[in-house]
């Protein structure tokens, strides 16, 4: 994740596993508040299968889309979005790991800000800070996790 110039940035890789599935129709939720514009610039992408994915409905609190197992048993795919901020605050929606009933595995994540940029507000403290010349990363690593709340990062330009 990466906030810069009043836009909120969100690139993940998500690791999906099936029983037997060979397609699976899937609700990618996106956050939606007074603070945060319309969500844009959208790319999803099967690693595994090296191909685009297209979606098949967009709203503007969620993105609809097909992961194709195919011969695999797990895909890896890649999802990357733009949304304009509208205020001081992004969030990134974790709370719909809920309706899966399982927690993830395993859940990496991370924050980029130019050093222009001050959090105030973490609603899940990182586990570690990383201080660059030009910006700061924020780092979250967690293992069998079932999140309770989503991230949301309060923040001010100096």
């Amino acid at each position: 994740m990466k906030i810069e110039a009043d836009y909120f940035y969100v690139t993940g890789n998500y690791y999906l596993k099936t029983t037997g599935d060979r397609s699976i129709i899937l609700v990618y939720p996106f956050p939606v508040d007074s603070l945060y514009g319309e969500v844009d610039s959208i790319y999803i992408f099967n690693l595994t299968s090296n191909t685009p994915v297209e979606f098949l409905d967009k709203k503007k609190n969620s993105l609809v889309f097909k992961a194709d197992f195919g011969e695999f048993r797990e895909i890896e795919i890649l999802i990357s979005y733009r949304q304009r901020l509208l205020g001081s605050r992004a969030e990134y929606i974790l709370e719909s790991t809920k309706g899966w009933r399982k927690p993830f595995e395993q859940a990496d994540y991370q924050l980029i800000i130019p050093n222009d940029l001050e959090i105030t507000l973490f609603s899940i403290p990182p586990d570690e800070t990383v201080i660059a010349d030009e910006e700061r990363v924020y780092y979250w690593s967690r293992k069998n996790y079932m999140p309770e709340i989503n991230m949301i990062f309060e923040f001010r330009k100096y």
